[in-house]
Formats: C-alpha cells, structure tokens, sequence
C-alpha cells in the first residue's frame, strides 16, 4: 500500500484511510477502513485523530481526484446541526461493537485460565497414574477414570479445550510422557466430537489415548531423547513400545480389551507399513487409527527428531497431503476439521497484509477465529482485536512459521496485553 499523508480538515466519504493511532485511543473496530459517513469524518475530528494516511488506490477514484486537483477550490470539512444531532449515537454504536470484540477474547482467556488449572492438575496426575501402570497397581484404572472426567469437564467447551491444548503447557519437562499421554487425550476427544462417537466407544479411545504411551518406559531413555536420526536397531527397539504398553496393561486386572487394541494398534497404518506388526485396513481398530493420527501430529509438532517441530498449521496440512493412505480421509478431515486449519497460536498474514495471532476459534466458522492484529510500520505498538465472523472484509491469507515472525510483532500479539484493553 502507498499511504500518503492526510490533513484531518481534508477526510471525505470514500476515502480508504489509515488511523496511525494506537486501537484504543480511539472508538473505530479497525485502524484501516473506508469512510463510508460523514459521522465517521466527525467522530474522527472529534478525538483529534490527526495521525492520518490514505491509501489513492483503495479509495474511490472520484474522491481522490477532488482532492489532488489543484484547480478545484479546497473545502474543509464542516459539522453542521443536523450531523451534530448523529454523532454521539453512531460513536456509542461503534464503541459497543468495539467492545463486544474486547470482551469476547477476554471472557475466552478467563475460561481458559479457569479450565487450566483443572487441565494441569489432570497432567500432573497422568504422570503418577502411568508410575502406577508400570507398577502393575490396578488403581491406575481409577486414576485414570478420574483424569478423563477432568478432561471432559476441560473439554465442554471446543473453544476453550482447543486453546488449552493449543497453547498451555500442563507440565514441566520432567513430564514429558505425561504431557504427550494428556495432549494425545485431549485432541483425540475433540475429534471424537466430530465423528459422533458413542459413549462407550469414546470411553474406551479416552483411556486407550492416556495409556497409549505407557510401554515407553522399557525403552532406553538414551534413545527416546535422541535427536538425531535413530540407527536400525534403535528404530527397531522403539517401534516395541506399542507391544510393551500391551504387556504392562494385559497385567492389570480390569483393563479393557478394547483399551489395550488402542494401545496396541495405535502405531499401524491402512497401508501397512506401521508397526508393530504391519496390520492393515480392517485388521487396525479405528479408535486406534484416531490415536495414531493424533499421535503423527504431535510428533510432526514437537518432535526431537530433525524435519519435525513444524507449525500446527504446516503438519495438517502434511497430514492432509499426504497420509491419507496411512490414516484414512474419514480420520483426516475430521481431526482437521476440530483442530481446525488455524488453531490458536498460530501467525497468520491477512489479506490486506497485516500480521495476526489467532487468540480463539470460532466453531460456527473454522476459518474465520478472532485474531490480535499487528499493522506493520505502525507509530504505536498496540495490536487491535479483530473477530473475522464479524469483519467479513478481512480474511486470513496464509499461515506464518513463528520462526519466520520478528521478534517486535511477537511482543506486540502477546496475549498478556489483553490487560490493557478497556472500554471506558
């Protein structure tokens, strides 16, 4: 965009201008928009909005010729009576929709911050109920009935769960295996929720998604933490662990058959080349085909191994592209469709240029989650909060890799800022 100054006493209807002022200095949704009333030019004046810039391509061409023309006699604006008469109840209009965008985000991060306690303490407890597992203790299957009513619970609401496992961190590092065993849990019921699946059979892929990594203990921590490329032999080893996890739980009175195919299968793949013994189709439970994928997914996102630690947005759509043999389109696009394309977290470039932070996902429209939005080469460093259900201008262009994301804009989309935001 080519943003040319402007003079306040100059703003006409049509003019698509740039309010170089930080978001909350004034009452307008966007700091970019076209002047569509003349109550706009005057709530502009009113606040004394002087830090202004139009963009000549995106306004009417007609305004912008008026304007550059130096035969035509320049008129400044003026408030007249009747106009007076609108300002004041289309300022409180767009203060209201302006609001509603604050508290909407502020309301989600305090459900958010509510439900993480619970969602933290289910990860702490995870660790000890998979020390109990190991024990061959049968009171890890109460434990484990406790943590997935939590999960539940934490679960009620998609927005919420998908923020928590999207962005909150349960556990230290010390619990790595429990971090992975409550994540895996709680995508793989979120997803549950979008293929339909019963009570009981969503019982049986909650308890076989906690105990999914359970037979990781019998392999050597040395080749677990490795972060290279794992040797033949190594690989061999780990692809056990789907076989140890069913050992341990076929000790444990009163686990479920239907528990232990979860664990059991959950690293096999439709074309056979999974592990650890190379079922394919019908042969693999598809409560275990749900964990695998979720599984995959947390490993493109978090893995030690190089090539892996890609971004929520770029592993699915790897999956996408690519796995359908491995997972199934059923599985796929019913793990994209609750993850969704944009989870929170996620830097996304918009379609006018700006940078964003998904802050919540809107389940009524997957594409279109409320975002923090940073405007580059802005004098301010004060990120607007925008809902893309309700700006149907904008719309997200592409992902970023928050590798690629300077570290200014990272500053400016932190959620820790929503403090700031208040309507007096």
């Amino acid at each position: 965009m080519a943003w040319l100054p402007l003079d306040p006493a100059l703003l006409r209807v049509g003019l698509y201008i740039k309010i170089d002022h930080a978001w909350m200095q004034h009452p307008f949704v966007r700091n970019t928009f076209t002047i569509s009333s003349p109550t706009e030019i005057a709530i502009i004046q009113k606040h004394r909005l002087t830090k202004l810039f139009y963009d000549p391509v995106l306004s009417h061409a007609d305004v912008v010729e008026t304007l550059n023309d130096p035969s035509l006699p320049v008129t400044v604006f003026e408030v007249d009576a009747d106009l007076a008469e609108d300002i004041d109840s289309d300022e409180k209009a767009l203060l209201r929709e302006k609001s509603i965008h604050i508290q909407r985000v502020v309301d989600h991060w305090k459900a958010v911050d509510t439900a993480a306690r619970d969602y933290i303490q289910a990860a702490n407890e995870t660790a000890v109920m998979i020390a109990m597992a190991n024990a061959g203790q049968p009171e890890c299957l109460k434990s484990a009935e406790h943590i997935l009513q939590s999960i539940t619970k934490v679960l009620d609401d998609a927005s919420v769960g998908l923020t928590l496992v999207s962005t909150v961190n349960p556990a230290d590092e010390g619990q790595e295996m429990a971090m992975q065993a409550i994540s895996t849990t709680a995508m793989s019921m979120l997803t549950c929720k979008t293929l339909k699946i019963n009570d009981e059979e969503r019982h049986f892929l909650g308890m076989g998604a906690l105990f999914h990594n359970i037979g990781m203990n019998r392999i050597p921590l040395a080749i677990r933490l490795k972060t290279d490329y794992l040797l033949p032999v190594e690989q061999k080893l780990l692809q056990m662990y789907p076989q140890f996890g069913k050992e341990i739980l076929g000790n444990i009175p009163g686990v479920p058959q239907e528990v232990i195919e979860v664990v059991y299968q959950h690293r096999e793949c439709l074309d056979g080349t999974g592990f650890p013994k190379r079922l394919i189709a019908a042969e693999i439970s598809p409560l275990a085909r749900l964990v695998g994928l979720v599984v995959e997914f947390t490993h493109l996102t978090n893995g030690r191994q190089r090539g892996r630690n890609l971004s929520a947005t770029q592993a699915l759509s790897q999956i996408y592209v690519n796995m359908k043999p491995k997972y199934g389109p059923d599985m796929i696009e019913a793990f994209i469709a609750s993850v969704t394309v944009f989870p929170p977290g996620s830097f996304v470039q918009l379609n006018e240029g700006s940078y964003g932070l998904v802050v919540k996902s809107n389940t009524q429209e997957r594409l279109r989650p409320v975002i923090m939005l940073y405007e580059p080469d802005a004098s301010h460093n004060q990120a607007a909060i925008i809902d893309l259900m309700r700006e149907r201008s904008l719309s997200i262009l592409k992902s970023i890799d928050e590798k690629a994301i300077p570290s200014r804009i990272k500053e400016v989309l932190n959620r820790h800022r929503f403090k700031g935001y208040a309507i007096s």
